[in-house]
């Protein structure tokens, strides 16, 4: 309590008083913030009236400085791809589209509209009338696009005429039509891929769809490194209202060179074009590589395509055939011509697998050099006779012979001496049945049987080429690293990446992966397999002036009957694997002929005779000329 004494008269107070005349009550405080508050609206609607008015210059400029006038993107180049000589399979190509702003045109339309229209119609080759039609389907568009892939000389000539028509001289024309004028046209700059080879390595390179993108090919497999950043221009306006642009310029690209010859590539894939008119086969495919870096000359199968009408099914199909196809069945057509025949299909290699099984076995020594064995013509393994390929034997045969002559006999009794467990590690040392690591997507890994599996039929069928699927590729690999001294060497297709002004700036070294073979096992390899050309199963490759080293391939293929799969008596892979010249090995030749379409598909030596005319034809264009052609 508290007294207090006013004219002589005391009085007590309470506390409650004090506090009352003290301070503001609670609804005053709310009273006075919504004063404020409405203070606030009331100077910012008087804020924007005066900058409506035009009377609020410096606000106008503050808020314009902090407003984005414009971003337009500025698009990378697709880098291009090459051969190993400069020669472009895959570029892209500026080009434009040309676009009508039917709001500009009609803006003034006495004077914009007529002589718009004639431009465009003279010099891009579309009706006047449909060029009326969209202008007035569309009065408020901005953006009409009327005709795409405009080239660069195609529009400066347009832009020089317009420009002509526009500064003429109008001093004797008549009024209405002094003031004409052509405006409300744009050209809108993108990047076309182009594949100026067509067909020529389509099979390898692959093609872009949408937005640069790709799944086939070296084209799919370096899309991140061929694609680049693009760029931005955009400008705002600073506080004393003037427009000021900034750029970021676009990355392009880098350049793809690959290892591939393009003339080479070509010549290559005429042979194949020449022997499916004359003959013809389910698949044809032919490898040229360099045994002694990794590096592919060739990859050609018979199933090309053009890269720049990838869909395009009338070179397979007629186009009634096409026609009834369902959207399903024509994307499953598709994907078998555009995959690569070299990577992604499997089969038996047959007797080309013949010279692993030995040099496998003088590794581990085995056998000798100088041993001889006996062929009676078949082997029976767990009560069951193999035949050898001839079927009356080859009598008594040294191990060279037994490649020379193909026989199977004497590769079962050997494996058998080698054993299971060595010989599923060699098929792993060698990259039987597994990706050999090539820079292309789609690789598969082949199929082989693993140590447990190789039962004693498994193992000596397997000795032979037979219960073995492999891919080109693999058996190309790993072939080179048995002529070549021993050293498997990572197959690949591309040499280097290039930036715009040609600095290298990623190069493929040859990548070593392993060692498979001495090179005691490797010149004897050499020695036998040009035995084999010389004067064996090999003798139709046998080429004038080359010293050509190889082997055969007859793998029965597998028929279905009646749900299970049996041996075929008439269908058969036909192949031949070879190097030249045998002594200082410089290109391995790989061909196979899958199921060719003649009476007796075992009889004429199809693949060697290929392999011969790849020889005589495609080797002087990678600089590996006849031996009488040097002296």
């Amino acid at each position: 309590m508290a007294t207090r004494v006013k004219n002589g008269r005391r009085r007590t107070t309470g506390r409650k008083n004090v506090r009352k005349k003290s301070g503001m009550t609670v609804k005053g405080k709310i009273v006075l913030t919504s004063a404020f508050f409405a203070l606030g609206l009331i100077g910012a609607s008087l804020a924007v009236i005066y900058v409506a008015q035009g009377k609020g210059e410096d606000y106008k400029k503050k808020y314009l400085a902090q407003q984005t006038y414009s971003s337009n993107p500025i698009i990378a180049k697709r880098g291009d791809i090459s051969d190993r000589r400069g020669v472009a399979f895959a570029k892209s190509v500026l080009v434009y589209n040309f676009v009508l702003e039917p709001k500009i045109i009609l803006s003034k339309e006495d004077d914009y509209r007529a002589p718009t229209i004639k431009f465009a119609s003279e010099y891009f080759g579309i009706s006047q009338d449909e060029l009326n039609k969209i202008i007035d389907d569309n009065p408020e568009s901005m953006y009409q696009v009327i005709k795409k892939e405009v080239s660069y000389d195609e529009k400066e000539k347009f832009i020089a005429a317009v420009n002509e028509y526009n500064k003429r001289n109008t001093k004797n024309e008549k009024a209405d039509t002094a003031n004409d004028i052509v405006v409300g046209y744009n050209f809108e700059s993108y990047y076309k891929r182009t594949y100026p080879l067509k067909t020529v390595a389509s099979d390898v390179i692959g093609f872009t769809y949408s937005g640069d993108m790709a799944e086939w090919g070296l084209e799919g497999y370096y899309n991140s490194k061929l694609n680049g950043k693009n760029g931005v221009r955009y400008g705002y306006f600073n506080s004393n209202m003037e427009l000021e642009e900034t750029e970021v310029e676009a990355k392009n690209g880098l350049n793809v060179v690959t290892t591939i010859d393009s003339d080479a590539q070509k010549m290559t894939e005429d042979i194949i074009a020449d022997y499916q008119k004359t003959e013809g086969a389910e698949n044809v495919g032919i490898i040229l590589m360099n045994p002694n870096n990794g590096e592919i000359y060739v990859m050609a199968s018979n199933k090309g395509y053009d890269l720049n009408n990838p869909r395009d099914l009338t070179g397979y199909f007629s186009q009634k055939e096409i026609d009834s196809m369902s959207d399903d069945k024509k994307l499953e057509e598709l994907s078998n011509i555009w995959k690569n025949y070299c990577t992604s299909d499997i089969y038996e290699p047959g007797s080309t697998f013949k010279p692993f099984t030995v040099a496998a076995c003088l590794e581990e020594n085995v056998v000798k050099k100088k041993q001889e064995f006996y062929c009676k013509g078949y082997e029976i393994v767990m009560d069951r006779k193999i035949r050898c390929a001839k079927r009356d034997g080859h009598g008594m045969i040294n191990l060279s012979q037994s490649i020379e002559q193909s026989c199977n006999v004497t590769m079962m009794q050997i494996v058998r001496k080698l054993g299971r467990k060595d010989f599923a590690r060699y098929q792993d040392i060698f990259g039987i049945g597994s990706r050999t690591g090539i820079d292309f997507p789609g690789e598969t890994t082949g199929l082989v049987y693993n140590e447990a599996q190789l039962n004693p039929v498994e193992l000596a069928t397997s000795s032979f080429g037979q219960s073995v699927s492999v891919t080109m590729i693999q058996m190309a690999a790993g072939f080179s690293s048995l002529i070549n001294g021993g050293t498997y060497y990572k197959p690949h297709l591309v040499k280097e990446l290039v930036d715009d002004n040609g600095v290298v700036v990623e190069k493929k070294e040859p990548v070593v992966m392993k060692k498979t073979v001495t090179k005691d096992t490797s010149e004897f390899i050499q020695k036998a397999l040009y035995e084999t050309v010389e004067q064996g199963s090999g003798w139709r490759a046998k080429s004038e002036g080359y010293k050509m080293a190889g082997k055969t391939g007859t793998a029965q293929k597998l028929d279905n009957i009646n749900g299970k799969l049996v041996r075929s008596d008439t269908n058969y892979v036909i192949s031949f694997i070879g190097c030249a010249p045998y002594d200082n090995p410089q290109v391995v030749v790989y061909v196979v002929v899958d199921q060719p379409k003649v009476k007796d598909q075992t009889a004429n030596g199809i693949a060697s005779a290929l392999a011969k005319k790849v020889a005589e034809n495609v080797f002087k264009v990678l600089g590996i000329y006849p031996e009488k052609t040097k002296e």
